[in-house]
């Protein structure tokens, strides 16, 4: 999941929020995809899940799972690599 943006987007609405996150799954699905077809970096297009939600508290909830299921490590890796660790 190298080089992937994953944005997380709250909209305050007239009756509670619309939350937009990531949809990790699918996205891991098009990239294995594309692995075994040897292609290199699929177009990932709209992937993402978009839910409704009614207070902060659940906004809160969305954006927590979504942050919890990002690929941490990678990320972990490029830091460490970009400051020479």
């Amino acid at each position: 999941m190298d080089h992937m943006r994953h944005r997380i987007s709250v909209e305050a609405l007239e009756n509670g929020f619309e939350v937009e996150v990531p949809d990790m799954v699918a996205m891991k699905k098009k990239m294995m995809e594309s692995k075994k077809k040897g292609d290199s970096m699929p177009y990932m297009g709209d992937m993402t899940k978009k839910y409704a939600a009614k207070s902060v508290k659940e906004v809160i909830r969305f954006v927590t799972g979504a942050l919890n299921e990002l690929p941490e490590n990678d990320y972990d890796k490029a830091f460490n690599e970009a400051a020479g660790k």
